[in-house]
Protein backbone atom coordinates (compact mmCIF):
# COMPACT_ATOMS: atom_id res chain seq x y z
CA UNK A 1 0.00 0.00 0.00
CA UNK A 2 1.13 3.34 -1.10
CA UNK A 3 0.95 5.96 1.38
CA UNK A 4 -0.08 9.50 0.10
CA UNK A 5 3.18 12.03 -0.32
CA UNK A 6 3.27 14.92 2.04
CA UNK A 7 2.68 18.50 0.85
CA UNK A 8 4.96 21.22 1.48
CA UNK A 9 2.05 22.09 3.72
CA UNK A 10 2.33 19.18 5.60
CA UNK A 11 5.99 19.33 5.82
CA UNK A 12 6.08 22.87 6.93
CA UNK A 13 2.85 21.88 10.06
CA UNK A 14 4.84 18.51 11.00
CA UNK A 15 8.19 21.44 11.38
CA UNK A 16 6.50 24.12 13.30
CA UNK A 17 4.59 21.08 15.88
CA UNK A 18 8.11 19.34 16.80
CA UNK A 19 9.42 22.91 17.13
CA UNK A 20 6.47 23.78 19.21
CA UNK A 21 7.10 20.97 21.15
CA UNK A 22 10.62 21.21 21.78
CA UNK A 23 11.66 24.96 21.79
CA UNK A 24 12.62 26.59 25.31
CA UNK A 25 10.75 29.94 23.57
CA UNK A 26 7.14 27.92 23.49
CA UNK A 27 8.09 25.40 26.33
CA UNK A 28 9.46 27.49 29.27
CA UNK A 29 8.00 30.51 28.77
CA UNK A 30 5.69 30.85 32.14
CA UNK A 31 3.52 33.43 30.33
CA UNK A 32 2.67 29.72 28.06
CA UNK A 33 1.86 27.61 30.99
CA UNK A 34 -1.91 26.15 30.92
CA UNK A 35 -2.04 28.17 27.59
CA UNK A 36 -2.64 27.34 23.67
CA UNK A 37 0.36 28.96 21.68
CA UNK A 38 -0.26 28.95 18.25
CA UNK A 39 2.79 28.66 15.43
CA UNK A 40 3.45 29.58 12.48
CA UNK A 41 6.65 29.01 10.12
CA UNK A 42 8.45 28.25 14.02
CA UNK A 43 7.11 31.95 14.98
CA UNK A 44 5.11 32.99 18.04
CA UNK A 45 2.06 34.06 16.58
CA UNK A 46 -0.38 34.20 19.78
CA UNK A 47 -0.86 32.78 23.07
CA UNK A 48 -3.80 32.69 25.36
CA UNK A 49 -6.81 30.08 26.73
CA UNK A 50 -9.55 31.16 24.24
CA UNK A 51 -8.00 28.49 21.15
CA UNK A 52 -10.73 29.99 18.38
CA UNK A 53 -10.79 33.35 19.29
CA UNK A 54 -6.50 32.96 19.02
CA UNK A 55 -6.21 31.09 15.96
CA UNK A 56 -8.69 33.49 14.36
CA UNK A 57 -6.58 36.47 15.32
CA UNK A 58 -3.49 34.99 14.26
CA UNK A 59 -4.94 33.53 10.97
CA UNK A 60 -5.56 36.93 10.22
CA UNK A 61 -2.33 38.34 11.22
CA UNK A 62 -0.12 36.32 9.03
CA UNK A 63 -3.31 35.84 6.01
CA UNK A 64 -3.57 32.23 6.08
CA UNK A 65 -6.27 30.06 6.72
CA UNK A 66 -6.70 28.68 10.35
CA UNK A 67 -5.92 25.59 9.33
CA UNK A 68 -2.86 25.88 8.22
CA UNK A 69 -1.71 26.98 11.85
CA UNK A 70 -0.24 25.21 14.64
CA UNK A 71 -1.52 25.09 18.28
CA UNK A 72 -0.31 23.26 20.95
CA UNK A 73 -0.65 23.58 24.62
CA UNK A 74 1.95 24.26 26.88
CA UNK A 75 1.51 22.05 30.29
CA UNK A 76 2.76 23.52 33.77
CA UNK A 77 5.96 22.73 35.10
CA UNK A 78 3.99 22.30 38.18
CA UNK A 79 1.59 19.73 36.62
CA UNK A 80 4.93 17.49 35.33
CA UNK A 81 5.56 16.84 38.94
CA UNK A 82 5.02 13.25 40.65
CA UNK A 83 4.34 13.41 44.00
CA UNK A 84 5.53 10.92 46.28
Amino acid sequence: MLLPTMTELDHRMTADHDWAEHAPEVQQNPYHYGKFVVVYNQRILAAGTDRQSLVEQAAEQVGVPWQHLVVTIVPSPDLLEIPH
